[in-house]
């Protein structure tokens, strides 16, 4: 971004950012005090240029109180205002002390500034409302929902990568439909919602058997859902069953026709078989078994099966008489 890198170039901007020095807005919630910088916040958030360069009190009190959102939220976006990005995880407690937000000395003693890393000093900024932990991804959607309301685009857009980056990471049921309740409930980003639906019909069949979905899309609106997935289950099996019956009557159907082909290669064999016993009988035999007859012996093959299954036998051409 062009004014970050004109601040980073011209001035000690962590310094700027512990200490409030030269600062010209602050932001109030949960009576904690963020001291920031018109010309860092007003270009990323229109809400805000709008507040303070209106006919509206905070232009000429030069303080934003902002009640909608946790000091924590408000912590986060402070951060990303300065950084680009924003750390989900709480700040450590620090000293118990009457602190200011934005004087040098509330944060640490003066001769450590130069060796306090940004991501403590901005963490410094606000104290913990609770030490209880907050799911990844209801932080994100918390950040979502500030960053819509303010109108940082930016913010917006990193929220939802964290929390897409989240869910794939691992998937929690539970989890998903508390954030999903607040991101419907606390921001109107369409884009988010749009999120949220795709992951729910991802995992749809686990959330209905949750009973935090009605919290989520009503009870009328669960049941239908419910009545769909038994519907869908039903049909599912049904074909399972068409399936298991196709796959019964193919066996079947292989099974006779490899009994066919078996039966057919006996009785070739068997006609074949035939065949060469009345061919070897007549190359061996040279005269007719008829002692009557006193013909040298001349033979025929004769037919005398059905066509289905064909038997051969071997005649005498004189007498008839059967080999």
């Amino acid at each position: 971004m062009i004014i970050m890198a004109a601040v980073h170039a011209g001035v000690d901007f962590k310094t700027m950012l512990r200490s409030g020095q030269f600062s010209d807005l602050m932001l109030v919630c949960e009576g904690k005090e963020f001291k920031i910088h018109k010309v860092v916040a007003c270009p990323q958030s229109p809400v805000l240029s709008a507040a303070v360069s209106g006919e509206f009190k905070e232009s000429q009190t030069g303080v934003v109180q902002i009640e909608l959102f946790d000091s924590e939220t408000v912590r986060r976006m402070v951060e990303y205002l300065y950084t680009g990005n924003y750390d989900p995880n709480q700040p450590p407690n620090p000293p118990k002390q009457n602190y200011t937000v934005g004087s040098i000395q509330d944060v640490t003693p003066a001769k450590s500034t130069s060796g306090t890393s940004l991501k403590a000093t901005i963490a410094a900024l606000s104290v913990p409302a609770t030490a209880a932990s907050t799911p990844d991804t209801l932080i994100h959607v918390r950040v979502n929902a500030i960053a819509d309301y303010y109108g940082i685009q930016g913010l917006t857009l990193l929220a939802n990568q964290k929390i897409q980056q989240a869910y794939q990471a691992k998937w929690d049921a539970k989890a998903f439909l508390t954030s999903a309740k607040e991101a419907l409930d606390n921001t109107g980003d369409k884009k988010l919602h749009g999120m949220m639906a795709l992951l729910a019909a991802q995992h749809l069949e686990e959330l209905i058997a949750s009973p935090q979905l009605a919290d989520l899309v009503g009870d009328f609106a669960a049941d239908i859902l419910r009545y769909h997935a038994h519907k869908l289950e039903a049909s599912k099996q049904e074909q399972l069953q068409i399936i298991r019956q196709e796959q019964v009557a193919a066996q079947t159907r292989q099974a006779e026709v490899q009994a066919l082909v078996q039966a057919a290669e006996a009785k070739t064999g068997r006609v074949i078989a035939n065949i060469g016993r009345v061919v070897t009988m007549m190359c061996d035999r040279e005269f007719c078994r008829n002692n009557a007859c006193g013909e040298d012996f001349g033979c025929y093959i004769e037919q005398v099966g059905g066509t289905d299954e064909p038997s051969y036998v071997l005649r005498c051409s004189w007498c008839r008489c059967r080999h």
